[in-house]
């Protein structure tokens, strides 16, 4: 991808709202089986999300969807809501970065592809199965769905993530939007 193009990728993240982005190489995440262990005892979203594990490629088909991208944007959300009002601003970036998507997509990007950073929330509840799903153009999967280490992953680009001990304290989230 040359400058003007990665430009111009950049320019629709701006023109959305999302400033907190940069380049990052897909095969320099840390994929992990572990996360998707996580998922599956731990999360109480596994299975009842149609974009959650079990509704997502394996780790290693991740591992490959991955090779085939040399490019992504990392962006880092940071959410400044109280809890109370955290399933709304979810929902909002969600749709944002989605517009995000189609744009890029439409500026000659056909591979353009987000993987989002919270479980789906487009619907108060899930219908949990893909075939059912309500939203199936809107409905991305996690980073973590797809076994990426986001906290290993990031510290990697200058970012400094840790484990929220309590609600009250603001979460960084981070979204991946490859692009090829």
């Amino acid at each position: 991808m040359n400058e003007d193009a990665a430009a111009g990728v950049t320019r629709i993240l701006a023109e959305a709202g999302f400033h907190d982005h940069q380049w990052v190489r897909p095969s320099e995440l840390v994929i992990s089986q572990w996360v998707r262990v996580k998922c599956m005892f731990g999360c109480p979203d596994y299975g009842r999300n149609a974009s959650c594990p079990p509704h997502v490629p394996s780790v290693p088909e991740c591992r490959e969807l991955l090779r085939e991208y040399s490019r992504a944007l990392l962006i880092h959300l940071p959410c400044k809501v109280p809890p109370e009002g955290r399933r709304q601003w979810c929902l909002e970036n969600q749709e944002r970065l989605v517009e995000v998507e189609r744009r890029v997509f439409l500026s000659g990007f056909e591979k353009a592809f987000l993987l989002s950073f919270d479980n789906c929330n487009l619907c108060d509840e899930c219908v949990a199965e893909p075939s059912d799903c309500r939203f199936p153009y809107k409905r991305r999967p996690t980073m973590e769905a797809f076994a990426i280490d986001v906290y290993s992953s990031v510290k990697k680009y200058g970012y400094t993530l840790s484990v929220k001990k309590d609600r009250l304290e603001e979460p960084d989230r981070f979204a991946l939007l490859l692009v090829e």
